[in-house]
């Protein structure tokens, strides 16, 4: 790997995502990836102006599902880019081989994915600070999990298929995926559910719950297996 042949496809690609967002002026700054970042905020700040309780943890869950799912899709948008503009064939003469690509590609979505933690780490506080900051710590774990899996997941698909069809993919893997989780909490009884979350939240090294752990653990392992994926795709693959 090329540390300056990382950087430069790095930075090609962050261009991209923020071209996204304002296609018809590429020289422009996305107006839509600045959308993004702010909505969080906003739903934070709202939810709290209105101090109801009832409303807090389905604004907090729509605040955090939202940067774990825009965080994972980065690389979709920079996809979606190159197809709408037909610059995907130019990745080939790039000033980086196509494993850097891959790379700065992947240093991309963990870079969005850093950004979303601080945010969802902000909207916590600003929801739930100060009588439960346990909240805002798990919400923040969860995403600094869940984001990178997913993304693990998204991007091999982005450079098999063509970004409509791989973009298309993603969406049906989140509703599986939702749906698994929706059958589960239907049907497994409710204090059973509640009987193992206490158990697994007990399960600490010093302040972080070893399920964290495990899960970030498991997370750089589908990170790194996913770019090696990736790479091998992509080395193989007509422009």
């Amino acid at each position: 790997m090329d540390s300056k042949q990382i950087g430069k496809a790095f930075r090609i690609d962050v261009y991209k995502v923020l071209a996204w967002g304002n296609r018809k002026n590429i020289k422009g700054v996305g107006g839509s990836v600045w959308l993004l970042v702010s909505l969080p905020l906003v739903f934070a700040i709202i939810a709290k102006i209105m101090g109801d309780e009832a409303l807090m943890d389905p604004m907090s869950g729509a605040v955090t599902g939202m940067l774990v799912f825009v965080s994972a899709m980065t690389g979709m948008m920079v996809f979606s880019y190159e197809d709408q503009t037909g610059s995907r064939k130019l990745n080939g003469f790039l000033p980086a081989t196509r494993a850097n690509q891959v790379v700065g590609r992947y240093v991309l979505t963990l870079f969005a994915i850093a950004v979303a933690v601080v945010l969802q780490a902000v909207c916590g506080l600003i929801m739930y600070m100060p009588q439960r900051i346990n909240d805002a710590v798990g919400l923040t774990l969860l995403v600094l999990v869940v984001a990178p899996i997913l993304a693990s997941l998204y991007l091999p698909i982005g450079y098999r298929f063509p970004a409509t069809k791989a973009t298309g993919y993603a969406f049906v893997l989140l509703f599986v995926i939702g749906a698994l989780m929706a059958v589960v909490a239907l049907t497994v009884p409710e204090a059973v559910l509640n009987h193992v979350i206490t158990f697994v939240t007990s399960a600490k090294l010093g302040p972080i719950p070893w399920v964290a752990i495990i899960g970030l653990i498991v997370a750089v392992v589908m990170y790194v297996l996913s770019c090696r994926l990736s790479m091998h795709i992509y080395e193989r693959k007509e422009l």
